[in-house]
């Protein structure tokens, strides 16, 4: 009842501003609302172009059809008498002499008034037109503002200043075009390559149940391949409109309710489920729809989050999910090839580097390419992620508080923070001195700007994993706003693993030589200390994450430690000397077969080492003989 009270209100402010309308912004409207209804060859005569006023001149608008012969549009917004305004209209129309334009060339003539007209006024009118063999369409204030309401609503805003819904239901072509504005997003009109089994997959789930639920990793492709498929279901079930839903924070419900309450059959592709408020009325779209009705949803997910849909989703019932693998280098390369015609191996070998299995970088890359045409555009791509993401730095920065990035970089490097952590919480105070209340009021705003994602208010995650490594180098490492130390003195080594995630793409896609001589003096001190402390097993596992950045004195710290093993010899009969790929982790042997990614010199002394390591532990044989037959060099 609330719903239907709302909608009536609309119709009623839409009718209201019409009747309020002067005669030149009236026919600015009828113009575009006649386009809107395929009349799309607009000719305003009787508009003054730039300004809203009007001209004299019969018709007020001509549109000439494919087949040569013409529509004749008249406007009026008089609210009394106004069928005598329209019979002299309809005579000036066929008034030869005055339009220059025969009769027998008229397919049809179209009224729009903001008035109501009785059956017997239409019926006199259409006799008139019946009479010269003109077809007759007349559009009055209700069929207007039904029409603006239901299936126009930009009009209604962009005329009436009347926001009809909150823009998050569209139809499939304005959601790829609002799609390409935002800030993260790269181009959807891409030829759709690849994923034919997951393409499959969901076509088959969209035939057999009403809900698709497609997952996988930010920028991996979800959003193209499920358009693909609305696309590819449309081609096969006519019957079927599609719209599309994505997130621009207001509740769904009102809009739900005034798009899908037609006796009709619909394929909604919901964008991002994890963003949208309320995904449960999603659910009950699909519950209750009636029997004349046929509702079916594709609804993409973050991999993160998908825990949160499929809550929802139980709630409905039998559903589908279909997880989007990232793509394979080679699949990458094939990419590039077709849609920007790169076809160096090196060049193809790099953004396949860049990109880790995903499109969204890939595409980037290449646009670097084909901009610069150099391959050193690509062994730093800083200014790529610059240009990507310089409306969020912008924004972030705007606000002139420092706090929004420090907090952005912490999310970047924790992936997820959750409230309710105390422990992690009080880590992150002491670690940053940045008060809890301050975090989530940054983390809030970030939400707003769509940096993260804040899921039940409790567990706050970064919204893409490109943007988290630009973040975590620009809060770390160029704008220095944290300390690094403060990663090795609360985080090390229980959180090695989640260091080396952070470090490691920032090192593949930034200046590595800055982004090392930035952390080289935060481990110095560390190491020091641990050197001091005499803390061997920390200070191993400090070697293992930055050994790059001290790989002579992790040499030599090997050397001493092959030295001080005591032989342990084996009978060589019972040496398997197969290679085995099972190299004991956190051990002399693994950390040494990192040093086949150092230059020539370095990794010799490497393979020295190895040598004199296998002396003492022959039994090791196999492990070394792995090591050695897969060094780069």
């Amino acid at each position: 009842m609330i719903a239907r009270l709302a909608n009536m209100t609309k119709i009623n402010q839409i009718e209201t501003a019409l009747i309020q309308l002067d005669g030149g912004s009236f026919q600015k409207l009828a113009d575009a609302y006649l386009y809107k209804k395929g009349y799309t060859a607009i000719n305003p005569l009787g508009s003054v172009i730039g300004v809203d006023k009007v001209r004299k001149g019969t018709p007020d608008t001509l549109v000439k059809l494919p087949n040569g012969r013409y529509v004749f549009a008249e406007y009026t917004t008089q609210q009394y008498k106004v069928y005598g305004k329209i019979d002299e209209d309809l005579d000036k129309c066929f008034d030869e002499i005055k339009t220059g334009i025969p009769i027998s060339n008229i397919q049809e003539v179209v009224f729009c008034h903001t008035a109501i007209l009785s059956a017997e006024e239409e019926s006199a009118i259409a006799k008139k037109c019946q009479e010269r063999g003109v077809n007759l369409n007349i559009f009055g204030i209700g069929k207007i503002s039904y029409d603006l309401y239901l299936n126009y609503r930009g009009l209604a805003y962009d005329f009436l200043g009347i926001e009809v819904d909150t823009g998050q239901i569209v139809h499939i072509d304005e959601f790829i075009s609002n799609y390409g504005k935002n800030k993260l997003a790269t181009r959807l009109d891409t030829t759709f390559q690849f994923h034919e089994i997951e393409i499959g997959q969901v076509l088959q789930g969209v035939e057999d149940y009403d809900l698709v639920i497609v997952s996988g990793r930010p920028g991996i492709g979800k959003t193209r391949l499920a358009l693909e498929c609305c696309e590819r279901f449309r081609e096969l079930h006519r019957e079927y409109e599609v719209r599309c839903i994505s997130n621009r924070g207001p509740d769904l419900f009102n809009d739900l309710n005034v798009y899908f309450s037609e006796a009709k059959h619909f394929l909604i592709l919901v964008d991002d489920a994890n963003r949208i408020n309320k995904f449960e009325y999603i659910i009950q779209l699909l519950q209750h729809q009636r029997e004349n009705q046929r509702i079916k949803v594709i609804a993409t997910v973050r991999d993160y989050a998908l825990d949160k849909i499929q809550k929802s989703s139980q709630l409905y019932g039998d559903h589908i999910e279909v997880e989007l693998p990232p793509l394979k280098d080679e699949q990458i390369k094939q990419l590039v090839i077709k849609e920007y015609d790169i076809n160096h191996p090196l060049y193809l070998d790099r953004i396949a580097n860049i990109a880790q299995g995903n499109p969204r970088l890939a595409i980037m890359a290449a646009e670097v390419v084909k901009k610069e045409g150099t391959f050193v555009s690509l062994l730093d791509v800083t200014a790529l992620y610059e240009k990507y993401f310089a409306s969020i730095r912008n924004e972030i920065t705007d606000f002139q508080d420092r706090n929004l990035l420090k907090t952005a970089g912490i999310i970047s490097f924790f992936q997820s923070v959750d409230r309710s952590n105390t422990e992690l919480m009080e880590n992150i105070e002491n670690a940053f001195e940045i008060p809890r209340g301050v975090f989530w009021e940054a983390a809030l705003r970030l939400h707003d700007l769509e940096v993260v994602d804040i899921h039940e208010n409790e567990v706050v995650r970064i919204s893409d994993q490109v943007l988290a490594t630009y973040l975590f180098y620009l809060a770390f490492f160029k704008d220095q706003l944290l300390n690094f130390s403060a990663l090795l003195d609360h985080f090390f080594p229980h959180l090695r693993h989640r260091l080396v995630e952070a470090i490691n793409p920032v090192l593949n896609a930034f200046d590595s030589d800055a982004v090392e001589k930035a952390m080289l003096p935060h481990v110095n001190r560390t190491w020091e200390s641990m050197v001091k402390a005499e803390n061997d097993e920390a200070l191993f596992q400090l070697r293992e994450v930055f050994w790059f950045l001290k790989p002579t004195e992790t040499l030599l710290s090997i050397k001493d430690r092959i030295q001080e093993m005591v032989e342990d010899p084996i009978d060589i009969s019972k040496i398997n000397f197969k290679a085995d790929s099972f190299v004991p982790s956190s051990s002399l042997l693994s950390l040494l077969s990192l040093f086949g990614y150092t230059d020539v010199e370095i990794a010799r002394v490497a393979v020295d080492l190895l040598l004199s390591y296998v002396v003492k532990r022959p039994k090791d044989i196999p492990f070394v003989l792995h090591i050695l037959t897969h060094i780069p060099h």
